[in-house]
């Protein structure tokens, strides 16, 4: 994690899908150092993209994460990419039986300092 702090230090040298990666790796060990388990990571389907899948208990978590360095990680989560999680998550389900589960929405913000900024049922 410190290694990770240390290259985004050096952030212009890196692509967007670096950065995306890095802060999806963030995100990923901060859920689940809070007991979630990581289920799928930029799992495609049903017309869109579903960066992290977590589940604990019988809750299925979808997190859209964020790099943002101009500090606004969740303006970019519109009504139009809604949707896309919406029905990637649908065809996510139907897909692996997992109907049982009760469904959470959550965004995490990642600044390029490594802050998390985590926003529970954001829809």
């Amino acid at each position: 994690m410190i290694w990770d702090m240390f290259l985004m230090q050096s952030q212009h040298a890196q692509t967007a899908q670096e950065r995306g990666a890095w802060a999806e790796r963030r995100a990923a060990s901060y859920l689940k150092r809070r007991g979630w388990r990581l289920c799928a990571q930029n799992w495609i389907g049903g017309g869109g993209e579903l960066d992290l899948v977590l589940s604990r208990w019988k809750t299925l978590l979808i997190v859209e994460v964020r790099y943002r360095a101009d500090g606004q990680p969740f303006a970019s989560i519109d009504e139009q990419k809604q949707v896309h999680i919406q029905s990637a998550t649908k065809a996510l389900i139907k897909q692996h039986q997992l109907q049982q589960y009760q469904l959470r929405y959550d965004a995490i913000g990642v600044f390029p300092n490594g802050k998390i900024e985590h926003r529970s049922f954001i829809f």
